[in-house]
């Protein structure tokens, strides 16, 4: 706004003179400065409260509306818990009622739940209806698997062997180092003994 007024000046006519075009120049600037401007303040004051009571409105706004959802999933989580816990009541009332029937599904599925009970209904069960093919490639499996451990077993003990064998290389030289050590210094001790 201040650009439009100081380039664009108004037109001077003919007839006026250099004090006058002064006057008419420094007129929008007045106008400016005691219209415009505090116009201008207004209107950004007023915006930046618009702007303000706008973010307290929308944050109050989601505040409500998580304070909502909250209540609202409360509400269903407590209806679920009682739809659940009202479920467990009554199988519980007729685990009451059917004792036996109730202990034989107890050890059934404590049978299941055990790795030992479940291998055996599995090899006895399931385990018949295997085609003679997939046990034949099941045991070539297993072979093969077998196989290639007792290699790898042989081959550690080789190493453990040749590692041994140097160990042992290791301690006959340390002990003929420490005999002849020993003899030496028997020798230097009588020496030193016949000198004295």
């Amino acid at each position: 706004m201040t650009g439009d007024v100081a380039a664009n000046p108004p037109p001077i006519a003919a007839d006026t003179t250099p004090e006058n075009h002064q006057q008419q120049v420094e007129k929008p600037w007045l106008a400016y400065i005691s219209e415009d401007l505090p116009r201008t303040v207004q209107e950004s004051a007023d915006s930046a409260l618009r702007s303000a009571r706008s973010l307290q409105h929308n944050s109050s706004t989601q505040v409500r509306t998580l304070k909502d959802h909250v209540l609202q999933y409360t509400s269903q989580y407590k209806s679920y818990e009682d739809l659940v816990f009202s479920r467990i009541k009554d199988q519980v009332k007729v685990a009451r009622e059917h004792s036996a029937l109730s202990a034989g599904v107890a050890i059934t599925a404590a049978l299941l739940l055990m790795r030992g009970p479940r291998r055996f209904l599995f090899r006895r069960t399931l385990g018949r209806f295997q085609t003679e093919e997939a046990r034949i490639v099941k045991a070539t499996n297993s072979v093969h698997d077998l196989t290639l451990s007792v290699q790898l077993m042989k081959k550690e003990s080789e190493k453990l062997l040749e590692i041994a064998a140097f160990a042992e290389k290791g301690m006959t030289y340390g002990y003929g180092e420490l005999r002849y050590t020993t003899t030496l210094n028997f020798v230097m001790k009588r020496v030193f003994m016949t000198f004295d």
